[in-house]
């Protein structure tokens, strides 16, 4: 059962969330330092149970903004997904976490019980005095990203070693555990989530770890299923006194995914009305993929605005004129369910073109750089725009020998995301990036800055190899389009 991504705003700051299904709401949390991808399959199930399933970026993890202040509170996450309730129109709701998010969860049943229809927690903590010191001194370096690319290669380690220590922070005999060692895309996509959320992964993580379950399971009021699997690394907290016997453990994934949707729906809240559109971003359906699109408004002659291969959409903070932008096909927020590369002008401007018509935009400008300049000007010539402007030429052509396959896939030692950030860096200092001659250099050359690159680097693994298929066009095509009126 498909799902949906839509954006909300909570006092001023972005939430995203995806839905799946219809019927009594419940909010399904993921755990850190992931984001809501990683429980699709419990949303899943819930909605084949007749349930609304609503599962968002915690706030800081994903693309939903953190919370303000140095070190918010388990409470302060419970009293924002409070604030979402109200934003989307729901009353009470059914609630289920995992780990950080069944500590969010229970603060938000413990503060809101006449809101709260029911909660499944699964994983959740019930740390020692001892074991919250060492998380909080050990478990949450700061990530910054490094002029070298090496936190790229620390970001995959730590994934890695995510699935064979627990704490992964203490590669030590005792700390080994059984899981098996994740699979190179599964580690990938938990890098993504790191790499979206930043510095902020730390947040959430350190609220769960002030998490007092003493404090809080008293005041739970609705009915509870408190859980793990046999092979959580919490599987030993149900043991703990503060759990007072109410948890129990289940076989496997399957039969925990079946127990919290049936408790969920036998204790069911209130029906979720439709998601509520924003007027100034989201994402559009196109032939079974999705869009995302931002907007601002202005006065005068609209303008849609296209980026470069590699890249993603930035809407002006300061417009003198309405602006759409779009992510192109498998990139940036749009890199979602696109799997393989894309090849052709025409498969790129198709996308954008329905896109358009599915938003109601017309009698627009478009403009673009490399190969979103190129689609511009397809999308003039098929008179879907009333003028357009190309520039670039982007970061087009891809490179011949000396540099083998170039490729942003996923690789099993993490090599891709450091290749990432070198492209990315290179990027600044010759044009094109691996054409690294003395007459290729760009002068001035462009910033240097680790956050902007990491930015840029970012943007490349997103689309990784729909990036080849777009940047290899863009040097297939004019190299500077001329304006169109």
């Amino acid at each position: 059962m498909s799902g949906s991504r839509h954006f909300a705003v909570v006092e001023g700051r972005q939430v995203l969330y995806r839905r799946f299904g219809e019927g009594p709401a419940v909010f399904v949390l993921h755990g850190s330092p992931q984001a809501s991808r990683a429980v699709i399959a419990v949303a899943e199930a819930c909605a084949a149970r007749g349930l609304c399933a609503i599962a968002p970026d915690t706030p800081g993890a994903g693309m939903s903004d953190p919370l303000p202040g140095e070190r918010p509170t388990s409470a302060d996450y419970a009293r924002h997904l409070h604030g979402l309730a109200d934003v989307l129109g729901l009353k009470r709701v059914g609630l289920y976490g995992f780990h950080t998010g069944a500590a969010t969860a229970c603060a938000f049943a413990g503060l809101f019980p006449d809101r709260t229809a029911a909660v499944a927690l699964e994983g959740l903590p019930a740390w020692t005095e001892d074991e919250r010191a060492d998380f909080t001194a050990n478990y949450l370096p700061s990530f910054q990203p490094s002029w070298d690319g090496s936190h790229m290669a620390w970001l995959w380690a730590r994934m890695e070693e995510q699935v064979v220590f627990f704490p992964w922070s203490s590669p030590t005999p005792g700390a080994r555990m059984r899981y098996p060692v994740t699979l190179k895309e599964g580690v990938h996509a938990n890098c993504m989530d790191l790499l979206d959320a930043g510095d902020s992964y730390r947040a959430v993580y350190q609220a769960a770890f002030d998490f007092r379950l003493a404090e809080w399971l008293p005041r739970l009021a609705a009915p509870a299923l408190i859980a793990t699997t046999e092979f959580d690394v919490l599987r030993e907290h149900l043991e703990r006194p503060e759990m007072a016997g109410r948890g129990r453990a289940f076989a496997g994934l399957p039969e925990m995914q079946a127990a919290v949707a049936d408790h969920l729906g036998g204790h069911p809240g209130d029906a979720a009305p439709p998601a509520p559109d924003l007027p100034d971003r989201g994402f559009v359906e196109v032939g079974g993929e999705t869009l995302a699109w931002r907007a601002s408004t202005g006065k005068g002659q609209p303008v849609l605005r296209l980026h470069a291969a590699g890249e993603r959409s930035v809407v002006p903070v300061e417009a003198d004129r309405p602006v759409i932008t779009l992510d192109l096909p498998g990139h940036g927020d749009s890199a979602e369910g696109w799997a393989a590369p894309i090849y052709g002008l025409e498969a790129w401007t198709a996308p954008v073109a329905t896109a358009l018509d599915r938003l109601g935009r017309d009698d627009l400008t478009a403009e673009g750089a490399g190969i979103g300049g190129h689609i511009a000007l397809a999308l003039h010539q098929q008179g879907r725009a009333r003028a357009a402007h190309a520039t670039g030429p982007g970061y087009g052509p891809q490179p011949a020998a000396g540099f083998g396959s170039v490729s942003l896939a996923p690789e099993w030692d993490g090599a891709h995301l450091v290749r990432a950030w070198r492209i990315a860096r290179w990027e600044g200092l010759y044009s094109p990036w691996h054409d690294r001659v003395p007459a290729q250099a760009r002068t001035p050359f462009e910033t240097l800055d680790p956050a902007s690159i990491h930015r840029r680097a970012v943007g490349l693994l997103k689309a990784h190899d729909r990036w080849l298929a777009a940047a290899t066009l863009e040097g297939q095509l004019s190299a500077v389009a001329p304006n169109v009126r």
